[in-house]
Formats: C-alpha cells, structure tokens, sequence
C-alpha cells in the first residue's frame, strides 16, 4: 500500500532526513514508500537475518536491540534498515516496535536508487548516520572505561 496522506507529507517535511527538500519533491517521495503497521512487541526486522528493507517510523515507538541488548529507541520521524538496505548485508540490530508501529519503507533494495534520485536525502542521511556512530563509538569508549577501572 503507497503512502500518500497528507500526514506523511507533514511527517516528511518535518523529519530529518527530509530537511531542505521542496514540497513538490516530498509529495512525489511519500508516493514511492509503503506502509505497513506492527503491533507492540512485534520485531520489525531481525539482527542476522538478510534484508534490503528501509523504515521511516510515521507514528509509535521502536527499540533497537544488539544480541538482545535494548541500546536506543525510535519514535517518529527516527529511520532504520538503512546498513542492511545499503549493503545487502545481514542485519546489524534487530528493531521492535514498543506500541504499535507505523511505517514507511522502501522495500526490496531500492534505497540505494532512492538516494540517487534524491540527493539531499542521502546527504541527509550520512549526517544522522555520522551522529549516531559518533554516540555509538562514545558509549562504547565510556563502558570500556568502566570495565578497566
């Protein structure tokens, strides 16, 4: 099912991700994503498994969990998928919707072709990637400390 409300393109302007795209542009974007709904406790997607699939949370709440560990949480406007979607690789987390879930994806691979399409987006979208393994590799340094002390 395309996505195509008007809240989604209040969503889009209003994400990240998004920023500094004209509205013609994220009207035509909201009619490339599909949406799909999750019920609270639901994975999402799962840490391991291969998958292409790129997630851009409309309305609830996710948690990203890493060999069953919660390490971050979602809500709206919060995107994921996007290191499998972008490498064909397994899943480096797993995603769990903590209410019920509502989101738009970019299915089977095509994320790549998106952000060729749309270039802002991929700039967009490599500055919350930086923002993210910043916080990511900052945590792990002051854990690390801990433990050595």
């Amino acid at each position: 099912m395309h996505a195509s409300d008007a809240d989604v393109h209040t969503l889009l302007g209003s994400s990240a991700l998004f920023a500094g795209i004209p509205s013609e542009e994220l009207t035509a974007i909201a009619g490339e994503l599909d949406e799909q709904h999750h019920g609270a406790g639901d994975l999402v997607i799962t840490e391991g498994t291969d998958g292409a699939d790129f997630f851009l949370i409309v309305e609830g709440t996710g948690a990203i969990e890493v060999g069953g560990d919660r390490v971050a949480s979602l809500g709206t406007g919060d995107f994921f998928g996007e290191v499998g979607a972008l490498d064909q690789g397994p899943r480096t987390a797993s995603v769990r919707a903590t209410s019920a879930l509502r989101s738009l994806s970019l299915p089977n691979g095509r994320l790549r072709g998106f952000l060729g399409d749309h270039p802002r987006v991929a700039v967009n979208m490599l500055h919350v990637s930086v923002r993210r393994f910043r916080v990511a590799m900052t945590s792990g340094r002051r854990t690390a400390g801990r433990g050595a002390q």
